[in-house]
């Protein structure tokens, strides 16, 4: 199967003008007697010829009665505004109100309603396949970190390679608390679990007076020699980590040490990580003794009008609504999907959404009053939070605090650095935060 980049170059650049014409002229549904009559041709073979020279460009069998399938489900997964509704009814591509998923949680990888992150995946992608690869992706919650995981892992699954993923932030608080040794013992024996292959060794005992990093790195060392394959080693959520220094100051400067050894071993050469995490603030780690200042960093940004018109087009509402959707939540991936979830089963209109989104009322009912605890229990949290949504202009701050760090990773702010003033200005992540926590916050 082609990827994003290959399909934008043959749909844009490989096609003939005939050859574009006469698939765009398919994908709206009209019968090749249509076409031809528009053609001016004398036969229907020629509209044939012309859609199976365009599968043969897209890497599809153009023999047999299946092709024309197989460019539909192409189109629907690059391209799906262009395939009409008759089409996607035959192929079973559209789904009904009643077929529709409450929008939490990540997305499969083979969901038909993950949005596309180009060229973000291909990137992540080609680098897995580098020996000692090291991929550090960070965005605020609910942006889709976890789903591109999933891409990832499923990518990783092509190419043959074992992946093991964990989620840290669902580790028990009290198991952390318990200290570095049983965490990295615990973290090792759920990896040997997750890959379920012959010949991988069992836990050995670790030596009372063996620095723990040694212990845990032999064993994996002894792991990556039995492994017939790369490991990708994909961990989730170590922001919390980052709150339990007797388990971070030896963790991740032993990643660290891992991705460097890859440069001098062939073992360590088919290990792959994937760090993923909500926050900079990294509290007293030593970033030169951790992985977050190493390897290829991925910043996830919020949904462009494009990719949303194609999500839309998903849900089978009119893109018409986006414009003004985005100006309420912009492109935050949680914030849209569950809009147009309730606007495809009719639940609301666009209409409504606008009005009565901003008071805590419909749809953001829960998302908004759970941020809204959060902050009355932190008060200098909300304090800060309080000069951002209540400023009519982007707040100038000399330096991020913690309170601006907590806000990011939670997803509530956008900031960026201005070089020329030396100061860090932030603003409310969407107008929806700005309308309503400004009256709620003390």
């Amino acid at each position: 199967m082609i990827n994003q980049e290959e399909f934008n170059n043959i749909f844009e650049r490989e096609l003939n003008r005939r050859e574009r014409q006469v698939l765009l002229d398919f994908l709206a549904g009209k019968r090749d007697s249509e076409i031809q009559k528009k053609l001016e041709v004398t036969s229907c073979a020629t509209v044939r010829k012309h859609l199976s020279k365009a599968a043969r460009q897209f890497q599809i069998n153009p023999n047999g009665f299946s092709y024309r399938d197989k460019l539909v489900e192409i189109f629907h997964k690059y391209k799906p505004d262009l395939i009409c509704s008759n089409l996607l009814q035959k192929y079973c591509l559209l789904k009904s109100p009643s077929q529709l998923r409450y929008p939490e949680g990540p997305e499969r990888a083979d969901s038909s309603f993950y949005v596309r992150l180009i060229p973000t995946e291909d990137i992540c992608f080609d680098e897995i396949k580098k020996p000692g690869a090291l991929v550090r992706i960070r965005s605020p919650k609910e942006m889709g970190k976890t789903s591109l995981l999933n891409q990832i892992i499923d990518q990783a699954k092509k190419y043959n390679y074992y992946p093991v993923y964990l989620d840290v932030s669902q580790i028990e608080t009290e198991r952390l608390m318990r200290g570095p040794r049983e965490f990295l013992r615990g973290f090792y024996a759920y990896a040997v679990e997750e890959l379920q292959q012959a010949n991988i060794p069992a836990l050995k005992e670790w030596h009372k007076d063996t620095p723990i990093m040694l212990s845990c790195t032999s064993q994996f060392q002894t792991l990556l020699r039995k492994l017939d394959a790369v490991l990708v080693l994909v961990l989730d959520g170590v922001d919390k980590v980052f709150k339990h220094q007797e388990i971070y100051q030896d963790f991740f400067p032993m990643l660290r040490n891992w991705h460097e050894r890859a440069n001098t071993s062939e073992t360590w050469e088919k290990l792959r990580l994937i760090v993923a995490y909500s926050t900079e603030d990294y509290g007293e780690l030593d970033l030169n003794q951790s992985p977050f200042n190493v390897g290829l960093p991925i910043q996830l940004d919020e949904l462009t009008k494009e990719q949303l018109n194609n999500l839309a087009f998903i849900y089978g509402v009119d893109k018409e609504v986006i414009p003004p959707l985005m100006s309420l939540v912009g492109g935050h991936p949680y914030l849209v999907r569950l809009a147009l979830y309730h606007l495809a089963r009719r639940d609301i209109t666009i209409e409504q959404l606008l009005q009565y989104a901003p008071s805590g009322a419909i749809i953001y009912n829960q998302h908004l009053h759970r941020y809204l605890d959060i902050l009355k229990q932190n008060k200098e949290l909300e304090a800060v939070f309080k000069q951002i949504v209540c400023s009519p202009t982007p707040v100038k701050l000399e330096r991020k605090t913690k309170q601006v760090y907590q806000l990011d990773s939670m997803g509530l702010i956008k900031q960026e650095y201005d070089q020329k003033q030396s100061c860090v200005v932030v603003k409310p992540r969407c107008n929806l935060y700005r309308l309503y926590f400004c009256d709620r916050l003390s």
